[in-house]
Protein backbone atom coordinates (compact mmCIF):
# COMPACT_ATOMS: atom_id res chain seq x y z
CA UNK A 1 0.00 0.00 0.00
CA UNK A 2 1.58 3.36 -1.38
CA UNK A 3 1.92 6.23 1.29
CA UNK A 4 1.15 9.81 -0.01
CA UNK A 5 4.83 11.65 0.39
CA UNK A 6 5.49 13.61 3.51
CA UNK A 7 4.56 17.18 4.00
CA UNK A 8 1.10 15.77 1.76
CA UNK A 9 -2.13 15.30 3.87
CA UNK A 10 -3.92 11.94 2.28
CA UNK A 11 -6.63 12.30 0.19
CA UNK A 12 -10.26 11.43 0.91
CA UNK A 13 -9.53 8.53 -1.42
CA UNK A 14 -6.63 7.56 0.00
CA UNK A 15 -8.08 7.29 3.73
CA UNK A 16 -10.98 5.54 2.98
CA UNK A 17 -8.45 3.05 1.35
CA UNK A 18 -6.30 3.16 3.93
CA UNK A 19 -9.10 2.68 6.73
CA UNK A 20 -10.27 -0.22 5.14
CA UNK A 21 -6.93 -1.95 3.81
CA UNK A 22 -7.23 -5.96 4.61
CA UNK A 23 -11.27 -6.06 4.46
CA UNK A 24 -13.28 -5.21 0.95
CA UNK A 25 -14.20 -1.48 0.41
CA UNK A 26 -17.91 -0.49 0.37
CA UNK A 27 -18.80 0.32 -3.40
CA UNK A 28 -19.88 3.96 -1.63
CA UNK A 29 -16.49 4.91 -0.81
CA UNK A 30 -15.57 4.67 -4.20
CA UNK A 31 -16.23 7.19 -6.78
CA UNK A 32 -18.64 5.70 -9.19
CA UNK A 33 -17.33 5.77 -13.40
CA UNK A 34 -19.00 7.73 -15.42
CA UNK A 35 -22.88 7.07 -15.99
CA UNK A 36 -24.93 7.23 -19.53
CA UNK A 37 -26.20 10.68 -20.29
CA UNK A 38 -29.71 11.44 -21.45
CA UNK A 39 -29.96 13.99 -24.47
CA UNK A 40 -32.36 17.30 -23.24
CA UNK A 41 -31.82 18.83 -26.43
CA UNK A 42 -33.03 15.55 -28.02
CA UNK A 43 -36.12 16.04 -25.39
CA UNK A 44 -36.74 19.66 -26.45
CA UNK A 45 -36.08 18.85 -30.50
CA UNK A 46 -38.91 15.96 -29.87
CA UNK A 47 -41.26 18.31 -28.02
CA UNK A 48 -40.89 20.73 -31.21
CA UNK A 49 -41.39 18.38 -33.90
CA UNK A 50 -44.40 16.55 -32.09
CA UNK A 51 -45.87 20.10 -32.13
CA UNK A 52 -45.31 20.53 -35.52
CA UNK A 53 -46.49 17.09 -36.77
CA UNK A 54 -49.70 18.23 -34.56
CA UNK A 55 -49.92 21.70 -36.68
CA UNK A 56 -49.27 19.84 -39.90
CA UNK A 57 -51.71 17.48 -40.27
CA UNK A 58 -54.90 19.64 -38.52
CA UNK A 59 -54.36 22.86 -40.47
CA UNK A 60 -55.97 25.00 -40.87
CA UNK A 61 -57.70 24.44 -37.53
CA UNK A 62 -61.50 25.27 -38.65
CA UNK A 63 -64.34 24.38 -40.53
CA UNK A 64 -65.02 21.39 -37.78
CA UNK A 65 -67.92 19.71 -38.75
CA UNK A 66 -69.64 16.37 -37.87
CA UNK A 67 -70.18 14.21 -40.89
CA UNK A 68 -71.91 11.12 -39.21
CA UNK A 69 -68.91 9.25 -39.66
CA UNK A 70 -67.22 7.48 -36.45
CA UNK A 71 -63.79 9.13 -36.03
CA UNK A 72 -62.02 5.77 -36.16
CA UNK A 73 -64.19 4.35 -39.25
CA UNK A 74 -61.03 4.55 -41.71
CA UNK A 75 -58.84 1.91 -40.14
CA UNK A 76 -62.15 -0.73 -41.73
CA UNK A 77 -61.68 1.07 -45.01
CA UNK A 78 -60.48 -1.00 -47.77
CA UNK A 79 -57.15 -0.65 -49.11
CA UNK A 80 -57.31 2.46 -51.78
CA UNK A 81 -56.97 0.61 -55.23
CA UNK A 82 -54.85 3.51 -56.05
CA UNK A 83 -51.71 6.25 -54.22
CA UNK A 84 -49.39 8.81 -55.07
CA UNK A 85 -45.89 7.54 -53.84
CA UNK A 86 -44.69 11.27 -53.23
CA UNK A 87 -46.93 11.53 -50.78
CA UNK A 88 -46.36 8.50 -48.96
CA UNK A 89 -42.79 8.67 -48.78
CA UNK A 90 -43.46 11.88 -47.46
CA UNK A 91 -45.49 10.79 -44.82
CA UNK A 92 -42.57 8.28 -44.20
CA UNK A 93 -40.07 11.25 -44.35
CA UNK A 94 -42.39 13.07 -42.06
CA UNK A 95 -42.58 10.89 -39.11
CA UNK A 96 -38.72 9.72 -39.59
CA UNK A 97 -37.16 12.45 -37.01
CA UNK A 98 -39.85 11.82 -34.27
CA UNK A 99 -38.73 7.97 -34.57
CA UNK A 100 -35.34 8.81 -34.01
CA UNK A 101 -35.92 11.80 -31.62
CA UNK A 102 -38.22 9.59 -29.14
CA UNK A 103 -35.54 6.64 -28.96
CA UNK A 104 -32.92 9.39 -28.04
CA UNK A 105 -35.27 11.17 -25.38
CA UNK A 106 -35.62 8.25 -23.38
CA UNK A 107 -32.37 7.19 -23.38
CA UNK A 108 -31.01 5.48 -21.33
CA UNK A 109 -33.69 5.17 -19.56
CA UNK A 110 -35.08 3.05 -21.78
CA UNK A 111 -33.24 1.20 -24.56
CA UNK A 112 -32.96 -1.23 -27.47
CA UNK A 113 -35.75 -3.01 -28.94
CA UNK A 114 -38.26 -1.84 -26.04
CA UNK A 115 -36.97 1.79 -27.16
CA UNK A 116 -37.99 0.81 -30.61
CA UNK A 117 -41.50 -0.66 -29.76
CA UNK A 118 -42.31 2.23 -27.91
CA UNK A 119 -41.83 4.91 -29.71
CA UNK A 120 -43.33 2.62 -32.97
CA UNK A 121 -46.18 2.42 -30.57
CA UNK A 122 -46.23 5.96 -29.37
CA UNK A 123 -46.12 7.18 -32.54
CA UNK A 124 -48.47 4.89 -34.18
CA UNK A 125 -50.53 5.89 -31.43
CA UNK A 126 -50.20 9.74 -32.43
CA UNK A 127 -50.70 9.22 -36.06
CA UNK A 128 -54.06 7.15 -35.05
CA UNK A 129 -55.86 10.48 -32.83
CA UNK A 130 -54.35 12.85 -35.82
CA UNK A 131 -56.14 10.98 -38.60
CA UNK A 132 -59.40 10.55 -36.58
CA UNK A 133 -59.50 14.30 -35.86
CA UNK A 134 -59.12 14.83 -39.69
CA UNK A 135 -62.35 12.69 -39.93
CA UNK A 136 -64.05 16.37 -38.70
CA UNK A 137 -61.99 18.56 -41.00
CA UNK A 138 -63.74 19.49 -44.49
CA UNK A 139 -60.16 19.90 -46.41
CA UNK A 140 -58.81 16.35 -44.82
CA UNK A 141 -59.03 12.81 -45.11
CA UNK A 142 -58.34 10.68 -43.04
CA UNK A 143 -56.83 7.34 -43.94
CA UNK A 144 -55.40 3.75 -43.25
CA UNK A 145 -52.66 4.61 -45.73
CA UNK A 146 -50.83 7.63 -43.89
CA UNK A 147 -51.45 5.92 -40.71
CA UNK A 148 -49.61 2.82 -41.93
CA UNK A 149 -47.00 5.37 -43.55
CA UNK A 150 -46.31 7.31 -40.45
CA UNK A 151 -45.80 4.44 -38.41
CA UNK A 152 -43.41 3.01 -40.77
CA UNK A 153 -41.58 6.06 -40.99
CA UNK A 154 -41.34 6.36 -37.06
CA UNK A 155 -40.07 2.30 -36.81
CA UNK A 156 -37.34 3.34 -39.55
CA UNK A 157 -36.46 6.40 -37.62
CA UNK A 158 -36.27 4.68 -34.23
CA UNK A 159 -34.45 1.51 -35.87
CA UNK A 160 -31.68 4.52 -36.94
CA UNK A 161 -32.03 5.64 -33.02
CA UNK A 162 -31.15 2.82 -31.40
CA UNK A 163 -28.61 1.88 -33.66
CA UNK A 164 -27.01 5.58 -33.07
CA UNK A 165 -28.27 6.54 -29.12
CA UNK A 166 -24.94 4.38 -27.81
CA UNK A 167 -22.40 6.45 -29.60
CA UNK A 168 -23.77 9.93 -29.97
CA UNK A 169 -25.43 9.77 -26.28
CA UNK A 170 -24.55 6.97 -24.32
CA UNK A 171 -20.76 7.93 -24.37
CA UNK A 172 -21.22 11.30 -24.21
CA UNK A 173 -20.09 12.23 -28.17
CA UNK A 174 -22.86 14.37 -29.02
CA UNK A 175 -22.86 15.67 -25.33
CA UNK A 176 -18.47 16.39 -25.86
CA UNK A 177 -19.34 17.66 -29.64
CA UNK A 178 -21.42 20.21 -27.98
CA UNK A 179 -19.50 21.14 -25.08
CA UNK A 180 -16.49 21.55 -27.12
CA UNK A 181 -18.15 24.23 -30.16
CA UNK A 182 -20.59 25.79 -27.88
CA UNK A 183 -21.49 27.01 -24.72
CA UNK A 184 -23.63 25.25 -22.15
CA UNK A 185 -26.77 28.11 -22.61
CA UNK A 186 -26.76 27.43 -26.40
CA UNK A 187 -29.77 25.08 -26.62
CA UNK A 188 -32.58 27.50 -28.11
CA UNK A 189 -29.59 29.04 -30.91
CA UNK A 190 -29.28 25.29 -31.90
CA UNK A 191 -32.82 24.40 -32.25
CA UNK A 192 -33.68 28.04 -33.93
CA UNK A 193 -30.75 26.71 -36.22
CA UNK A 194 -32.09 23.43 -37.11
CA UNK A 195 -35.59 25.26 -37.75
CA UNK A 196 -33.76 27.55 -40.37
CA UNK A 197 -32.86 24.25 -42.30
CA UNK A 198 -36.25 22.80 -42.17
CA UNK A 199 -38.04 26.29 -43.29
CA UNK A 200 -35.99 26.78 -46.40
CA UNK A 201 -38.12 23.70 -47.61
CA UNK A 202 -40.88 25.50 -49.94
CA UNK A 203 -40.38 28.02 -51.95
CA UNK A 204 -39.52 31.67 -51.92
CA UNK A 205 -39.42 34.70 -53.97
CA UNK A 206 -35.95 35.20 -52.33
CA UNK A 207 -33.55 32.26 -51.00
CA UNK A 208 -33.24 32.27 -47.37
CA UNK A 209 -35.67 35.04 -46.81
CA UNK A 210 -38.05 34.76 -43.56
CA UNK A 211 -40.45 36.95 -41.50
CA UNK A 212 -42.80 38.07 -44.49
CA UNK A 213 -44.79 39.72 -41.67
CA UNK A 214 -47.76 40.38 -44.54
CA UNK A 215 -49.05 36.40 -43.92
CA UNK A 216 -50.24 37.63 -40.86
CA UNK A 217 -52.89 40.09 -41.84
CA UNK A 218 -54.47 37.79 -44.23
CA UNK A 219 -57.07 39.60 -46.44
CA UNK A 220 -55.86 42.48 -44.88
CA UNK A 221 -52.60 42.38 -46.30
CA UNK A 222 -54.01 42.60 -49.94
CA UNK A 223 -55.02 46.73 -50.01
CA UNK A 224 -51.43 47.65 -48.76
CA UNK A 225 -49.62 45.10 -51.22
CA UNK A 226 -51.16 46.55 -54.38
CA UNK A 227 -50.68 50.09 -52.75
CA UNK A 228 -47.02 49.18 -52.62
CA UNK A 229 -47.00 47.58 -56.10
CA UNK A 230 -48.61 50.28 -57.57
CA UNK A 231 -46.35 52.70 -56.22
CA UNK A 232 -43.05 50.82 -57.42
CA UNK A 233 -42.66 48.09 -59.89
CA UNK A 234 -39.15 47.39 -59.35
CA UNK A 235 -36.92 45.70 -63.19
CA UNK A 236 -35.60 42.46 -63.11
CA UNK A 237 -32.25 43.99 -62.61
CA UNK A 238 -33.12 45.80 -59.30
CA UNK A 239 -35.03 42.36 -57.94
CA UNK A 240 -31.58 40.45 -58.70
CA UNK A 241 -29.94 42.62 -56.62
CA UNK A 242 -32.53 42.76 -53.76
CA UNK A 243 -32.39 38.72 -53.72
CA UNK A 244 -28.47 39.62 -53.97
CA UNK A 245 -28.83 41.58 -50.64
CA UNK A 246 -31.69 39.85 -48.87
CA UNK A 247 -29.95 36.38 -49.19
CA UNK A 248 -26.84 37.60 -48.07
CA UNK A 249 -28.18 39.23 -44.96
CA UNK A 250 -29.86 35.65 -44.33
CA UNK A 251 -26.92 33.71 -44.08
CA UNK A 252 -25.36 36.24 -41.99
CA UNK A 253 -28.20 36.83 -39.62
CA UNK A 254 -28.69 33.05 -39.51
CA UNK A 255 -24.89 32.14 -38.71
CA UNK A 256 -24.05 35.12 -36.15
CA UNK A 257 -27.15 33.53 -33.84
CA UNK A 258 -25.43 30.33 -33.92
CA UNK A 259 -21.70 31.42 -34.02
CA UNK A 260 -22.28 34.10 -30.93
CA UNK A 261 -23.04 30.76 -28.96
CA UNK A 262 -19.96 29.04 -29.95
CA UNK A 263 -17.16 28.39 -28.12
CA UNK A 264 -13.70 29.95 -29.24
CA UNK A 265 -12.29 27.04 -31.20
CA UNK A 266 -9.93 27.19 -34.23
CA UNK A 267 -12.40 26.34 -37.18
CA UNK A 268 -15.19 27.44 -36.04
CA UNK A 269 -15.40 29.43 -38.81
CA UNK A 270 -16.96 26.17 -40.75
CA UNK A 271 -20.03 26.79 -39.04
CA UNK A 272 -21.45 28.98 -41.95
CA UNK A 273 -20.80 26.94 -44.30
CA UNK A 274 -22.27 23.74 -42.45
CA UNK A 275 -25.11 25.85 -41.84
CA UNK A 276 -25.76 26.54 -45.41
CA UNK A 277 -25.02 23.57 -46.72
CA UNK A 278 -27.73 21.41 -44.73
CA UNK A 279 -30.43 24.05 -45.43
CA UNK A 280 -29.04 23.58 -49.27
CA UNK A 281 -29.07 20.17 -49.36
CA UNK A 282 -32.58 19.93 -47.35
CA UNK A 283 -33.97 22.60 -49.99
CA UNK A 284 -32.95 20.46 -53.23
CA UNK A 285 -34.23 17.24 -51.60
CA UNK A 286 -37.21 17.56 -50.19
CA UNK A 287 -38.54 21.09 -52.19
CA UNK A 288 -39.40 18.40 -55.42
CA UNK A 289 -41.63 16.24 -53.44
CA UNK A 290 -43.72 19.52 -52.04
CA UNK A 291 -43.65 20.71 -55.52
CA UNK A 292 -44.08 17.72 -57.96
CA UNK A 293 -42.52 18.23 -61.10
CA UNK A 294 -40.09 20.65 -60.14
CA UNK A 295 -36.02 20.13 -60.80
CA UNK A 296 -34.05 19.97 -57.47
CA UNK A 297 -32.29 23.24 -58.75
CA UNK A 298 -35.44 25.33 -60.17
CA UNK A 299 -34.24 27.84 -57.04
CA UNK A 300 -30.75 28.20 -58.14
CA UNK A 301 -31.23 32.14 -60.05
CA UNK A 302 -28.46 34.42 -60.03
CA UNK A 303 -29.05 36.80 -57.04
CA UNK A 304 -29.45 33.82 -55.10
CA UNK A 305 -25.96 32.07 -56.01
CA UNK A 306 -24.29 35.70 -55.42
CA UNK A 307 -25.66 36.24 -52.34
CA UNK A 308 -25.16 33.04 -50.29
CA UNK A 309 -22.10 33.26 -52.19
CA UNK A 310 -21.36 36.95 -50.41
CA UNK A 311 -22.94 35.61 -47.41
CA UNK A 312 -20.94 32.89 -46.52
CA UNK A 313 -17.73 35.13 -46.97
CA UNK A 314 -18.94 37.60 -44.45
CA UNK A 315 -20.28 35.36 -42.19
CA UNK A 316 -16.97 33.13 -42.50
CA UNK A 317 -14.94 36.41 -41.23
CA UNK A 318 -17.11 37.23 -38.41
CA UNK A 319 -16.94 33.71 -36.90
CA UNK A 320 -13.50 35.05 -35.07
CA UNK A 321 -15.22 38.37 -33.83
CA UNK A 322 -16.45 38.86 -30.16
CA UNK A 323 -20.02 37.91 -29.26
CA UNK A 324 -20.99 40.81 -28.71
CA UNK A 325 -20.09 42.18 -32.32
CA UNK A 326 -21.51 39.28 -33.83
CA UNK A 327 -24.91 39.75 -32.13
CA UNK A 328 -24.75 43.43 -33.18
CA UNK A 329 -24.18 42.22 -36.60
CA UNK A 330 -26.77 39.89 -36.51
CA UNK A 331 -29.28 41.77 -35.20
CA UNK A 332 -28.65 43.71 -38.13
CA UNK A 333 -28.55 41.63 -40.91
CA UNK A 334 -32.11 40.11 -39.92
CA UNK A 335 -33.83 43.25 -39.65
CA UNK A 336 -32.18 43.89 -43.34
CA UNK A 337 -33.75 41.06 -44.72
CA UNK A 338 -36.74 41.97 -43.00
CA UNK A 339 -37.34 44.92 -45.00
CA UNK A 340 -36.22 43.47 -47.57
CA UNK A 341 -39.06 40.51 -47.64
CA UNK A 342 -41.51 42.98 -46.12
CA UNK A 343 -41.08 46.23 -48.80
CA UNK A 344 -40.03 44.70 -51.98
CA UNK A 345 -43.02 44.37 -54.18
CA UNK A 346 -43.79 40.86 -55.03
CA UNK A 347 -43.11 39.01 -58.04
CA UNK A 348 -46.42 38.30 -59.90
CA UNK A 349 -45.32 35.33 -61.77
CA UNK A 350 -43.91 33.64 -58.64
CA UNK A 351 -46.92 34.51 -56.92
CA UNK A 352 -48.92 32.86 -59.83
CA UNK A 353 -46.27 29.91 -60.09
CA UNK A 354 -46.59 28.89 -56.77
CA UNK A 355 -50.43 29.00 -56.58
CA UNK A 356 -50.69 26.58 -59.63
CA UNK A 357 -48.05 24.12 -57.92
CA UNK A 358 -49.82 23.78 -54.73
CA UNK A 359 -50.23 19.99 -55.21
CA UNK A 360 -47.44 18.57 -53.14
CA UNK A 361 -47.27 19.11 -49.04
CA UNK A 362 -49.91 21.93 -48.86
CA UNK A 363 -50.49 21.53 -44.86
CA UNK A 364 -46.63 21.23 -44.30
CA UNK A 365 -46.12 24.37 -46.37
CA UNK A 366 -48.13 26.07 -44.63
CA UNK A 367 -46.57 25.23 -41.39
CA UNK A 368 -43.32 25.71 -42.87
CA UNK A 369 -44.82 29.42 -44.14
CA UNK A 370 -46.05 30.13 -40.24
CA UNK A 371 -42.59 29.22 -38.92
CA UNK A 372 -40.86 31.41 -41.28
CA UNK A 373 -43.10 34.37 -40.34
CA UNK A 374 -42.03 33.54 -36.64
CA UNK A 375 -38.17 32.96 -36.91
CA UNK A 376 -36.20 36.01 -37.09
CA UNK A 377 -39.00 37.34 -34.34
CA UNK A 378 -37.55 34.50 -32.28
CA UNK A 379 -34.20 35.13 -33.48
CA UNK A 380 -34.33 38.91 -32.73
CA UNK A 381 -35.62 38.25 -29.49
CA UNK A 382 -33.02 35.77 -28.74
CA UNK A 383 -30.25 37.74 -29.70
CA UNK A 384 -31.17 41.19 -27.93
CA UNK A 385 -32.14 39.26 -24.64
CA UNK A 386 -28.60 37.49 -25.03
CA UNK A 387 -27.29 41.04 -25.45
CA UNK A 388 -29.04 42.58 -22.46
CA UNK A 389 -27.96 39.65 -20.34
Amino acid sequence: MSTPPEGRAPSHTEDVAQRHEGTPIPSSAVPAPPGLHGAPLARLALSIIVLLVVYASLYPFSGWVDVGVPAFAYLRAPWPQYWVGSEIIANVAAYLPVGALFVWAVYPACRGLLAVVLAATCCGLLSGALEALQTYLPNRIASNVDLAANTAGALLGALAGTATASWLIGHGALARWRQRWFRAEAGPALILAMLWVFMQIPRQPMLFGTGELWLLLGDWAALPSDVVGFLWSPEPAQRIVAEQVCTAAAVVGAAMLLLHMARPVPARGILPLVLVACAVLAKAALQPLAVPGQAPGAWVTTGAAVGTAAGLLLATGMAYLKPAWQRGLGITALCVQLAIVNLFPSDQYFDMTTAMARTGWLHLESLTLGLSVIWPLAALFFLARRRSA
